[in-house]
């Protein structure tokens, strides 16, 4: 799934075949981020519960993702495994278990809730000026001012690259500037396509390692599908197997 990123060795994954549950034992594998950890799989009495949310509740197992960092963590009982194991395993359990995107009418750049990362494309030309980003830069200038001081760094400001900007460090709210839009449309007659599918794919990789590190839910307008003259059919694809793939809570906001 991630073959464009390399993540050296911040992942880390285990497998206990012999773990005590609420109501029972079962199997349990576990994917860490640095440490923390990140996607969890669950199994008891031949049923599996795949879980990357703290939020996710069974009443045979108890919480399904463990809340806490490695070191704090027994796991003289577990033995490693590789990530091809472990997203095996993950791609069964995920076919009972995948939530869909969940799609409301209103404002994107207004949090639902606490611990959110709202997620837009910014296009390669350093512009902030029409869209989306009229109503983001309002609630929050600095995502604002943190992509134009970063379009002038010649170096970092390319296709494929990600800004995450911490807009409200009290309720961990994030922005996440995605450059994947090589210009701008010129006028209503403008039908050229923008936004570089392969490139969002790319942003949406990190922002799916950054969501979950974090333990974020990630909101969006439909993104690269106006100014950036994308097809929304496309992208929505692309979205169910870069971020909802692993179970993240992802919100599309529809004016």
């Amino acid at each position: 799934m991630e073959e464009d990123i390399k993540f050296g060795n911040s992942l880390l994954y285990y497998k206990c075949d012999n773990i005590e549950f609420l109501k029972g034992y079962g199997q349990l594998y576990t994917e860490f981020d640095d440490g923390v950890a990140t996607r969890q799989i669950n199994i008891i009495k031949n049923d599996m519960y795949c879980s990357s949310s703290l939020h996710d509740w069974n009443e045979d197992i108890g919480f399904l993702l463990y809340d806490g960092h490695i070191d704090s963590l027994d796991v003289s009982d577990s033995v490693p495994i590789t990530r091809l194991d472990f997203e095996k395993k993950w791609q069964e359990g995920i076919v009972a278990n995948k939530s869909p995107i969940n799609y409301l009418k209103g404002d994107a750049s207004l949090p639902l809730e606490e611990h959110t990362l709202i997620i837009h494309v910014v296009n390669i030309l350093g512009k902030w000026g029409k869209g989306f980003v009229l109503s983001l830069s309002k609630q929050f200038p600095i995502a604002k001012n943190d992509y134009v001081k970063w379009s002038k760094d010649k170096e970092t400001f390319g296709l494929g690259e990600v800004q995450f900007v911490c807009v409200d460090q009290q309720k961990a709210t994030f922005v996440a500037n995605m450059l994947a839009q090589h210009g701008v449309r010129k006028n209503d007659k403008d039908r050229t396509t923008y936004i570089d599918y392969d490139v969002l794919r790319l942003c949406l990789r990190k922002v799916a390692r950054f969501a979950l590190k974090n333990r974020l839910s990630i909101q969006m307008p439909k993104i690269g599908s106006g100014l950036a003259g994308g097809d929304w059919r496309e992208i929505e694809k692309i979205i169910n197997e870069e971020l909802i793939y692993y179970k993240i809570k992802c919100t599309v906001f529809e004016l």
